[in-house]
């Protein structure tokens, strides 16, 4: 028997979810995330160019926006990861880790990886969180 989740029941699902703060940060290995990635895949490569710096979000950032598809999810703000070493950077993608960055959550590879910070500029990213995996079957 499969479990529904009526669209309602995805945004307070979300609601419940949504508390505490999480941490992003960039990882600069050509590496392809999968339901096996472990932090240690990821962190040994965090990005430390001059101007990067980690960036915690509180889930009070975020608004719930509804369901699409029978999708729920959450938007936040984008933030900014600052690239001044004085050469291009080229991350492959972003990890979200708790706040004590022990706990890999969530991560991602850029589409058409790697992504060029050129320097003194900024990459954003945009924070989504949902009922639902980019990393789906």
């Amino acid at each position: 028997m499969d479990l529904i989740f009526p669209d309602a029941g995805l945004v307070e699902q979300l609601n419940r979810v949504l508390t505490g703060s999480v941490k992003y940060h960039l990882y600069t290995a050509n590496v392809t995330p999968t339901r096996s990635t472990v932090l240690t895949d990821l962190d040994a490569s965090e990005a430390s160019w001059t101007g990067y710096a980690a960036v915690t979000q509180t889930w009070t950032d975020y608004t719930i926006n509804g369901v699409a598809a029978h999708n729920g999810y959450a938007l936040a703000p984008p933030i900014s990861f600052a690239n001044t070493s004085g050469s291009t950077q080229n991350p492959y993608g972003y990890y979200v880790t708790n706040t004590g960055s022990t706990i890999l959550l969530a991560c991602a590879r850029f589409d058409g990886a790697p992504t060029p910070i050129l320097t003194g500029t900024s990459l954003l990213l945009v924070p989504v969180w949902g009922d639902f995996s980019r990393l789906g079957a």
